[in-house]
């Protein structure tokens, strides 16, 4: 029995690193389906810049990090090993506060440091300053762990016989405890290479980790090339392993190993970024506009036209919610040039005072805006907000499986589609649909309206099968979900892979969303910021991001070089009369509570 538990155990942990090895290699976009092999998500992988710089930057950080945490610790760890002072119990207790501090405590104080001395921008040295901060504890209390079983009379034995404290040190303490600094050092790596709460509070523009870029890709879903990554650091992990292996059981130097291991941090420090990204023939940039926007929702390809016409380096940062993004200008604003914000966040930045009006004057393709995406209720004029792209939540069904006819919200409460049900992972939108559903607005505030929302939704929950905004399309598409109340986009994209499925405009009204380049109000480059927005308003580039990512482009200059079938999409595209129909979110202000309230006892039951 104990041999059968074994395998268990062993199957339970190693069969979903199993599954996204082996869907690595899959033709298919989907993790559900296989498809046939192929290597392409590899190739894939390689040429996608913005995942290629991600990587670039953990390994920089990674590697300095380390290499800095393994001098601090085994320094701090011989000296507290070797000598008696005052104070030294305190200081012992509080090696192991990094280790019990929520990561979020931990991430909130870094930035307010930062934040407060000023003298050192956010990106990566604030990140591996942050790094060195939480590994170091972990470098310390594994060479001390080593140091405990150590023979002093080693040492004294060296000192009688002529050798210098150095010496002594080198040829006799070092080795001893070099398995205990190569463990330290390959734990302070993995949880450098894995940090997301952490990083995520002291990067800045141009230093995503790809934890984050991960994190923030899930707006439109993880691409494959994430698994294809994925199975490429699992074998890196695996050979750390077996070298880590190799060298407790002498079979391989050591000194070779961190030899090597140095060459290959200078040489991803200096002349990394190089092999990633090729600047031959390109002209040194005069200027630097940092972007923050969703990940995964402006092509690299346009990036860099932008940079080749206007000789102006772009540094792009992403993130993968309102809130999140909000978080970061609160906190260092002044580094960010241009942002992309959903409509009620446009109004709670203006309200906060964290962005600044634009000048039209200088977006020399304004004209190219569809005038129904302009003067809309959460910036009246467009005072303060350019559109970027904009898009609508729609119900889908198959038709192979739903036999009931389905028109809008209220049909979503039908018995019949008991456990079939994807939903977006999103309280406004889904407190929103009910609100809709019950012929009042998705920004209502009325407690007791809000009330009744709750009691319609709690009754929605057994026919909801799952809450998803980050990929809701793998459900639809693979069948486990025969309905679902998602992102246009999402509902377009399934679409493209099961024939069967079929897009409801909601008769109750649509739940539209449109996202908007806003400038910080401590930007310092506004200019060139304006220069960017005009760029995108170009009719050629307005039709390539379409192209890449199925969200409705509010410039109109580019339909005409579209394809028809894109236009003709009402998941994206829905019939105008039914956008009039439609409302945006609104900032409620404090009311937002209400939301949380009822988004909190509904989910946990």
């Amino acid at each position: 029995m104990g041999t059968i538990y074994s395998i268990l155990i062993y199957l339970f942990l190693y069969i979903p690193i199993f599954v996204l090895v082996v869907f690595s290699f899959n033709s298919s976009k989907l993790n559900a389906v296989w498809t046939g092999f192929s290597l392409k998500w590899y190739y894939s992988l390689f040429s996608n810049y913005s995942i290629m710089e991600a990587v670039k930057n953990s390994l920089i950080i990674a590697f300095s990090s380390t290499i800095l945490s393994i001098i601090i610790g085994t320094a701090a760890a011989v000296g507290m090993y070797k000598y008696k002072f005052r104070g030294k119990s305190l200081i012992d207790g509080m090696l192991f506060i990094p280790l019990v501090i929520p990561e979020v405590v931990m991430g909130i104080a870094m930035l307010a440091f930062f934040s407060m001395i000023k003298l050192i921008p956010l990106g990566l040295i604030t990140l591996i300053i942050a790094h060195v901060t939480f590994s170091v504890s972990y470098v310390i209390i594994v060479v001390r762990s080593r140091l405990d079983g150590f023979d002093k009379s080693l040492e004294e034995a060296a000192m009688d016989l002529g050798a210098t404290p150095m010496q002594t040190f080198t040829k006799v303490t070092l080795p001893v405890i070099m398995p205990g600094i190569m463990a330290g050092g390959l734990l302070a790596f993995t949880l450098s290479i894995d940090d997301v709460i952490i990083s995520f509070f002291v990067a800045g523009p141009g230093s995503n980790t790809l934890p984050l870029k991960v994190f923030s890709m899930v707006k439109f879903g993880v691409t494959p090339e994430i698994n294809a990554l994925s199975a490429i650091l699992l074998v890196l992990t695996v050979s750390l392993v077996v070298i880590m292996q190799l060298l407790n059981k002498n079979i391989i130097n050591g000194k070779k190993i961190i030899s090597s291991a140095l060459v290959c941090v200078l040489c991803i420090t200096f002349l990394g970024g190089s092999a990633f990204k090729s600047a031959a023939g390109k002209r040194e940039p005069q200027k630097v506009i940092n972007v923050f926007n969703w990940s995964e929702y402006l092509p690299q390809s346009v990036i860099d036209k932008f940079e080749q016409a206007y000789n102006i380096k772009v540094n792009y940062s992403t993130f993968s919610s309102n809130e999140e993004m909000l978080a970061k200008l609160m906190a260092g604003g002044s580094q960010y040039d241009l942002v992309v914000a959903s409509d009620y966040m446009v109004e709670t930045l203006r309200k906060q005072n964290l962005i600044r009006p634009i000048d039209i004057n200088n977006i020399e393709n304004f004209k190219n805006l569809d005038e129904s995406r302009l003067n809309l209720p959460f910036d009246p004029g467009n005072k303060y907000s350019i559109p970027y792209m904009w898009g609508d939540a729609c119900i889908v069904f198959d038709a192979s499986k739903v036999k009931v006819p389905i028109k809008g919200y209220k049909d979503l409460w039908n018995p019949a589609l008991k456990n079939s049900i994807v939903v977006l992972d999103d309280e406004r939108a889904i407190i929103g649909m009910v609100l809709k559903k019950s012929g009042y607005s998705i920004n209502e505030t009325d407690p007791l309206k809000l009330q009744q929302a709750k009691q319609d939704l709690k009754a929605l929950q057994s026919n909801i099968k799952a809450y998803d905004s980050d990929s809701p399309k793998t459900l639809l598409i693979n069948g486990e979900a025969k309905v679902g109340f998602v992102w246009g986009a999402e509902a377009s994209l399934a679409k493209r892979e099961n024939k069967n499925l079929k897009i409801v405009i909601p008769q109750e009204g649509l739940f539209l969303q449109q996202d908007n380049f806003v400038i910080p109000k401590l930007s310092k480059n506004q200019k060139s910021a304006e220069q960017f927005i005009s760029f995108i308003l170009e009719p050629e580039i307005g039709a390539e991001i379409s192209r890449e990512f199925p969200y409705a482009s509010p410039n109109k200059a580019s339909f005409p070089i579209l394809d028809q079938d894109i236009l003709k999409d009402t998941a994206v595209y829905p019939p105008q009369d039914a956008v009039n129909k439609g409302e945006y979110l609104k900032d409620i202000g404090q009311s937002v509570k209400l939301f949380d309230d009822i988004w909190t006892e509904v989910k946990n039951k």
